[in-house]
């Protein structure tokens, strides 16, 4: 029996308290072991990860069979061969042709540039060289050898000084289209090796491709009328300013879109135009067509649209403007140098 005690205050029920309480509980909170073999598989695998198992059977070593035979087990590669072992060291070592020696491989030569035939261009630049050369001759033979009677004996040297800068503006006109390059060719291979007499002597193999220009030029001198030059170079020997091809930002879909809209708009109402003013068409077409010769003009004496090239050590002029390129310039970027 546990001894009662007295009520708390506060407290309208008397507290009983057992003295034994907790070593009644004891047994309860007492955990009984069970066997391994009595526990469900599930229980034991649930312990583990699933991760962890499979990397304890990636590293796990496999088994062997007593009863096989570890030299019939797994049968030897097969040992390569000589002809297999030279063929693979042979398609180590072929070198790889670079981007000059595949045109170069081609049958036919390549045109890396062209330009046209500037018909408008040479005849105002001549035209205006010629006007200015005989007005600088009639000036000196006038106004400095034969000058008239009773002016100051400073006035025909005057005439001199001018006729001498007449006489330079009109070579400089004259020998605006000296050394315009007319085309660029990539020779074959095979023409090359043939034109070069130390390349004969040679195998023709991908180490030794040769690769040579073919270039036709306007000669350096002030006279109309004379066949092109024509000579071959190294592309080693070339040497650009600026690169041909200028690279730009592509445009997005949507300025791609806006510009479209914009072509069409702008010919649609040129078209309307066009049809609303038939009987003025006629000088339209003549301003245009004098507004382009006279762009001919101009750059026939200022030489505008040329861009300068030098071919062993002399200097040339390619056409910008109006030329043909292949790739927009990117191959002649590759071949040549560019300082």
């Amino acid at each position: 029996m546990t001894p009662s005690i007295s009520i708390c205050r506060g407290c309208s029920r008397p507290i009983i308290i057992l003295h034994n309480s907790f070593e009644a509980l004891g047994p309860l909170n007492r955990t009984t072991k069970v066997p391994r073999w009595l526990q469900p598989s599930l229980v034991r695998t649930s312990r583990r990860s699933f991760g962890t198992t499979k990397v304890r059977a990636a590293f796990q070593r496999p088994k062997q069979n007593p009863n096989v035979n570890p030299s019939k087990a797994a049968p030897e590669p097969p040992k390569p061969t000589i002809a297999s072992t030279a063929t693979i060291a042979a398609n180590l070592q072929a070198p790889r042709l670079s981007y000059a020696q595949k045109l170069a491989d081609k049958s036919s030569p390549t045109t890396l540039y062209e330009a046209g035939p500037n018909r408008v261009f040479l005849f105002s630049s001549y035209a205006a060289g010629l006007v200015t050369l005989a007005g600088a001759a009639a000036n000196i033979w006038f106004n400095v050898y034969n000058p008239p009677e009773g002016i100051h004996y400073a006035v025909p040297y005057a005439f001199g000084a001018v006729g001498i800068v007449m006489a330079y503006l009109g070579t400089r006109f004259a020998l605006m289209p000296a050394g315009v390059i007319r085309s660029i060719k990539v020779l074959p291979a095979r023409a090359a090796k043939a034109s070069s007499p130390t390349a004969k002597t040679t195998p023709l193999s991908a180490p030794a491709l040769p690769v040579r220009l073919e270039i036709e030029a306007r000669r350096n001198l002030p006279f109309p009328g004379l066949p092109l030059r024509r000579f071959e170079a190294d592309p080693n020997n070339v040497f650009l300013k600026v690169p041909m091809y200028n690279r730009k930002a592509a445009p997005s879909d949507y300025e791609k879109m806006l510009m479209k809209r914009e072509e069409e708009a702008r010919r649609k109402k040129e078209r309307e135009y066009e049809m609303n003013h038939l009987m003025t068409a006629p000088f339209r077409h003549a301003m245009q067509a004098f507004g382009l010769l006279f762009k001919s003009f101009r750059r026939g004496l200022t030489g505008e649209g040329f861009a300068p090239i030098t071919i062993d050590g002399v200097k040339y002029k390619l056409d910008i403007t109006s030329a043909y390129v292949l790739e927009q310039g990117r191959a002649l970027d590759r071949l040549v140098r560019i300082e």
